[in-house]
C-alpha cells in the first residue's frame, strides 16, 4: 500500500466483509448489484461518485478493481481525494454525460441514482440521457458492463386513482405538518418535469368513499412521482426539482439494444423496507374501475454488456408448435399405486454434471464459470411474462456444464470437459471433490445432476472463449468471479442460475468460508413459545424407502406438460436475426411456468425450525431405487397469479390448506431463479414464511432445526430445499460453515 494510506487499511477479505456488514442496506444493495457482472480485476468508472464515499466503499471490497469516481463538482472531487483514499482508488472531474476518460478503457460504469439528474438539471431533456448513454459506451472496451440503478416510468393504464390520507396531518401549512393528501396537492402545484415543463400536474379530486382519505383521479407517471418522495418532507424543495421518472422500461431496452449492449438483467425493484414502512397502509393506486393496482417500482435495474457488432444481443421466441410426441427430448410416465395418478417427466439424453473449478488467491475464494451461454429457453413461453417483470437476453453465467455418457470415467470426462471448454490443462488440476448429486425440479423434469468441485491452480484472469457447440453466434466465455460476490448477486436478483450458487454455497462451507452478510431483504422472526414438541431429528433427512410408481407408457398426447418445439431468433442491434435455432421445451398444459418455494419458519426461543415435507416422486424413483424424498414446500403457480406481489395472498392460503398452519409473515429469500434452463423456462420464487407455533404440532409438516439442517446438507437431494434453506440460514447467521 502507497506511503500516507496505511491507516486505512482494514486488511483482508474477511476485514472488508466485517465492513460490509457495517454499511447501511442502501449502500449493500448498490455493491451487490454490481458482483454478478463486473469483473474482478479491471478499470471502473462510478459516475456521479460525489463525496467519494460510496466509490471508496466498491474499492475497499474488491481490490483487484480500479476504481475511479467521476463528479462535475470540483469541491466535491477534492473533498474525495483528501477524505478516502486507496491505491486502487482515484477520482477525477468530469461530466458523466460526457467522454471522461479513454475510448475502450473501462471494464465497468455503475450509474446509480444519477441519470435522472443529467434530465432534471438540463431543463428535463429527454436527450441528455441518449447523449450520456453514447459517451458511456464509447469509454466501454468489448465485453465491458454498464450498470444503471435509478427509477422508471411504472408500467400501468395511463390515468389512476390514487386514494391518500386526510387525518395524518393538518389541512394546510408547512410541508413537514399537512396530511399526505394535502402534501399531494402541493406537489401539484409546483412540480415541473419533462411531461408539465410550463403548468401544475392536472388531477381531479373525488370521493373517496373510505373514511380518513381523499381520492385523486391523476396520470400514474404523477402518482409514482408523489409517492416516491412523499416522505422528504425535510428536503422538500431539492427533491421537487427532480424528476425521477424519466424512461420507462421499454425505452431503456431499446436504447441499450440500439447501442449494442447485451440486456443481462432489467426489472423494475421494490425495496422491501420501503414497501413496509412507506407503501403499505399509507396510500392505494387503483384503476378508474377500482382494480387495486401494484406499488410503482422504488428502483430498476438494467444491465447491459457491448458485444461485438457481429453477435446478437437478444434471444427472443419467434414461432412456437405443441408437438405431440418428443424430438430430442423423452416423456417418461409413472403411476402412482395408491392414488392411480399418472406423472408424466421429461428428460433429455444422458447424464448431466456439473463442474465448478476453483481456486483461492490469499483469502479469497475464485470460481470459474461460463458467461454468457446462450440459453434461450429462458425466454420461451411469451403469453407468461415473469412474475417479477424481468426481461433478459437469453444469455446467462452458469456452471461449466455437461451432458456425458455414464460409462465414461469421471476423472477422464472432468479432464476432458474443462481442457474443451475452460482451457484447463489438465496438470492445472489439484483436486476432484467427491460428487455430489441432486434432482433440479423432480416434481415433472427426470433429471439428477451430479456436481463436482474441482480445485485447480489459481487461474490467470484472462477470459477463455468457449467452443461454440451452439448453433448461435457464439458460445460465450469462461471467468473467474469472486465466490462471495456470487452469493450477494443472488440475494438482490443479479444471478438467475440455481446450481452454481448451490456449488458455491458448499464450496465455502467445506472450506470453512463466511458467506458474507446477508443482503436481501431482512428477516426479523417473532419469538414464540417454545412447548418443546419440535424434534431436531435429522432422519428428517433420510425419509423411508418406498416404490410408490409404476412405470407406465406416456400418455400421446401428454396430459400435464405441453411439449413444444420453438423456434429461437438471436438478434442483432438493429434487431435483424442474424441466427435462428430450434428447441423443444417444456411447460405445464395448464399451470404457470411459474413456481413458488415456501419455507415454513418458527422462532421457538433461541431454536429456529423449518417445517419440510415428505414426497413421493417419479423422478427420484427413477434414480435411486426410492420414491421417497423431503423437499421444501412448494407450489406451481396458477396463471391466475400475474405478479410477485400476489405470492403472499396465494402461500397464506395455501400454507392454511395443505399444512394446518397459521402464516403471521412473509419475505421473500433473494431473487428468482432458473432450475433447469436447458429443458424449461420454469422460474423459480423462493419466499421463507412465519407461521404460528400454537397448533403447528397437527400439522403434517416434519419440523427440523435450521441449525440441524445447515449440518446436514449433504443429505439434501432437493435444489428447491437447498437454495432455500442456504438463503434463510444465510439471513438469520445460521449457515454454519
Amino acid at each position: 500500500m502507497k506511503k500516507g494510506y496505511e491507516q486505512q487499511d482494514r486488511g483482508g477479505v474477511n476485514a472488508y466483509e466485517s465492513y460490509f456488514a457495517g454499511m447501511d442496506r442502501s449502500m449493500q444493495q448498490k455493491v451487490a448489484l454490481t458482483t454478478a457482472y463486473f469483473p474482478t480485476r479491471g478499470q471502473i468508472a462510478d459516475m456521479g461518485s460525489g463525496s467519494g464515499r460510496g466509490t471508496y466503499d466498491l474499492a475497499c471490497l474488491y481490490d483487484g478493481l480500479e476504481l475511479i469516481g467521476v463528479d462535475i463538482n470540483p469541491v466535491s472531487v477534492e473533498y474525495s481525494c483528501q477524505q478516502y483514499q486507496r491505491q486502487n482508488l482515484r477520482y477525477v472531474v468530469g461530466d458523466i454525460a460526457e467522454r471522461v476518460l479513454p475510448e475502450g478503457s473501462l471494464d465497468g460504469i455503475l450509474d446509480s441514482s444519477v441519470l435522472h439528474h443529467v434530465t432534471s438539471f438540463n431543463n428535463y431533456d429527454l436527450g441528455r440521457v441518449f447523449t450520456t448513454l453514447n459517451n458511456q459506451v464509447f469509454q466501454l472496451r468489448e465485453g465491458g458492463v454498464i450498470i444503471i440503478r435509478d427509477f422508471v416510468i411504472p408500467d400501468g393504464p395511463k390515468i389512476v386513482h390514487l386514494d391518500l390520507p386526510t387525518d395524518d396531518g393538518i389541512g394546510e401549512g408547512s410541508v413537514k405538518n399537512v396530511s399526505t393528501a394535502a402534501l399531494f396537492e402541493v406537489f401539484a402545484r409546483d412540480f415541473r418535469s419533462s411531461v408539465n415543463r410550463d403548468g401544475p400536474v392536472p388531477f381531479v379530486r373525488r370521493d373517496s368513499g373510505r373514511a380518513g382519505f381523499a381520492r385523486y383521479e391523476v396520470a400514474l407517471r404523477a402518482a409514482a412521482e408523489f409517492v416516491l418522495r412523499k416522505d422528504y418532507r425535510n428536503d422538500w424543495d431539492a427533491e421537487l426539482i427532480e424528476e425521477y421518472t424519466y424512461l420507462s422500461k421499454e425505452q431503456f431496452e431499446a436504447a441499450f439494444r440500439e447501442r449494442g449492449l447485451r440486456i443481462v438483467t432489467s426489472m423494475p425493484l421494490w425495496n422491501p423496507w420501503i414497501v413496509e414502512n412507506r407503501f403499505k397502509g399509507k396510500f392505494n393506486i387503483s384503476t378508474l374501475d377500482g382494480e387495486a393496482l401494484p406499488f410503482p417500482p422504488t428502483n430498476y435495474l438494467i444491465v447491459g454488456e457491448k458485444v461485438a457488432g457481429d453477435i446478437g444481443v437478444e434471444l427472443v421466441e419467434k414461432a412456437c408448435r405443441v408437438l405431440s410426441s418428443p424430438k430430442f427430448l423423452s416423456i417418461k410416465a409413472y403411476r402412482h399405486r395408491d392414488s392411480g395418478r399418472v406423472y408424466e417427466l421429461a428428460e433429455r439424453p444422458n447424464l448431466t454434471i456439473d463442474l465448478v473449478p476453483w481456486f483461492e488467491i490469499g483469502d479469497q475464494v475464485f470460481v470459474l464459470a461460463k458467461k454468457d451461454f446462450p440459453r434461450p429457453i429462458v425466454n420461451a413461453a411469451l403469453d407468461q411474462p415473469q412474475l417479477n417483470l424481468s426481461t433478459l437476453s437469453g444469455y446467462i453465467t452458469e456452471p461449466i456444464t455437461a451432458i456425458v455418457d455414464p460409462a465414461e470415467e469421471t476423472r477422464q470426462a472432468v479432464e476432458r470437459i474443462l481442457r474443451e471448454r475452460a482451457g484447463v490443462a489438465a496438470d492445472d488440476i489439484l483436486d476432484i471433490g467427491s460428487e455430489f448429486a441432486y434432482f433440479t425440479s423432480p416434481g415433472g423434469i427426470n433429471e439428477r445432476v451430479a456436481a463436482l468441485l474441482v480445485k485447480i491452480r489459481p487461474w490467470s484472469g484472462e477470459t477463455h472463449s468457449s467452443p461454440n457447440y451452439t448453433r448461435f453466434t457464439s458460445a460465450g466465455e469462461v471467468r473467474e468471479l469472486d465466490a462471495v460476490q456470487v452469493l450477494r448477486a443472488a440475494k438482490v436478483s443479479g444471478l438467475f442460475d440455481a446450481r452454481l450458487e448451490v456449488n458455491i454455497y458448499r464450496l465455502l462451507r467445506l472450506l470453512g468460508r463466511s458467506a458474507g452478510p446477508w443482503i436481501g431483504a431482512p428477516i426479523d422472526l417473532s419469538t414464540q413459545t417454545d412447548v418443546g414438541s419440535f424434534s431436531s431429528d435429522p432422519s428428517v433427512l433420510r425419509p423411508e424407502r418406498r416404490t410408490a410408481f409404476q412405470r407406465v407408457d406416456p400418455p400421446t398426447p401428454t396430459q400435464f406438460l405441453s411439449l413444444r418445439d420453438a423456434t429461437f431468433a438471436e438478434l442483432d442491434r438493429s434487431g435483424a436475426a442474424i441466427a435462428a435455432v430450434d428447441f423443444e421445451y417444456v411447460v405445464p398444459a395448464t399451470l404457470s411456468k411459474s413456481t413458488v418455494v415456501a419455507l415454513p419458519v418458527l422462532k421457538l426461543g433461541e431454536r429456529i425450525v423449518i417445517g419440510l415435507d415428505h414426497r413421493d416422486l417419479p423422478a427420484v424413483q427413477h434414480f435411486i431405487g426410492s420414491s421417497a424424498i423431503t423437499v421444501a414446500p412448494a407450489w406451481r403457480l396458477p396463471r391466475s397469479v400475474k405478479r410477485q406481489s400476489d405470492l403472499e395472498e396465494f402461500l397464506r392460503s395455501g400454507i392454511r390448506r395443505e399444512f394446518a398452519l397459521s402464516p403471521l409473515r412473509t419475505w421473500e429469500l433473494g431473487g428468482a431463479y432458473f432450475a433447469t434452463p436447458g429443458l424449461t423456462p420454469e422460474t423459480v420464487y423462493p419466499m421463507a414464511v412465519e407461521c404460528e407455533a400454537a397448533g403447528a404440532t397437527d400439522s403434517p409438516l416434519l419440523f427440523i432445526e435450521l441449525d440441524e439442517l445447515m449440518g446436514c446438507l449433504d443429505l439434501v437431494q432437493d435444489a428447491h430445499l437447498l437454495i432455500s434453506a442456504c438463503r434463510l440460514g444465510h439471513a438469520l447467521g445460521r449457515l454454519s460453515p
